[in-house]
Order: structure tokens, then sequence, then C-alpha cells
């Protein structure tokens, strides 16, 4: 798995300078195929290179896919693909005063209503922990 890793921090870096189709295709594939089996640092990477590549470069085509992952993945109770997105919105805004990219409704709602900062993900981190983490007690204490 460590070439993996290596590979998708790879993939990651060098899409935002040289972007190839075939290999974002690969990369996409390949850490979607990982986060099915729970193995998720691929798709991290290519979060990140969403929000990064996108703000260095915008395509509409990559900002559709970043968008359609995002949402897919925070229906599946993963929050890292919305905060990359966050992130992305919050500081293009801020750098250069690039003009607002036109946002998925859904995504839109969310930031607006629920995920404002990021200190509100932190709070629903730190809350899907502690839930966590009190389920393991009750799980790991056997009923007397």
């Amino acid at each position: 798995m460590q070439e993996m890793n290596t590979l998708y921090r790879f993939w990651s870096y060098f899409l935002r300078d040289m972007f190839i189709p075939s290999m974002y295709n690969e990369f996409q594939k390949f850490s979607l195929e990982d986060a099915a089996a729970n193995y998720i640092y691929g798709i991290e990477c290519l979060f990140r290179f969403y929000s990064y590549g996108l703000e260095k470069e915008y395509r509409e085509d990559l900002y559709k896919d970043f968008e359609q992952l995002t949402l897919d993945f925070y229906l599946k109770g993963n929050l890292y693909g919305l905060e990359k997105y966050w992130a992305f919105h919050h500081y293009r805004g801020r750098r250069d005063q690039k003009e607002p990219v036109k946002k998925h409704p859904e995504l839109e709602r969310l930031l607006k209503e629920e995920y404002r900062s990021i200190e509100d993900f932190r709070a629903k981190e730190r809350n899907n922990s502690t839930k966590e983490d009190s389920h393991r007690s009750a799980v790991a204490i056997p009923s007397q």
C-alpha cells in the first residue's frame, strides 16, 4: 500500500502543473476503488488535487467531478471532500479577487447552513468521535 500512497501523492502534485487526462482518470479510478474498500488515503489526495489544483487553474470538467465526489462522500458520512470544497471556495474569493464559481445547490446549502467555517468541521469531527467513543464504551462493557 505504501507504493500506492506514493503514487497518490505524486498524482496530486504532478497533475496540478501538468494535467494529463489519462493520468487523472487512473488517479480517480484507483482512489475510488480504494475508498470502496475503506482505504481513503487516495480519495483524500484526490480531494486535495481538486481543491489546490482548481485554485491554480480552474477547469469546469474537474470542478464538476469535485462537486459530484464531494456530495457522494458527504452522503456516505465523509466530510473530508466537503472541507476541501469549502476551502476552495473560501480561499478562491480571497486570493486575486477571482470570480465566484457557481455551487451545486445541496453543497451550497451545506456551506451556508451547517459548515460556514473550518471550526464547524472541527466541531462535527469532535462530536462524531465522542459518539464513537461512547458507542465503543457501551459495546466494550458487557451488560450484567
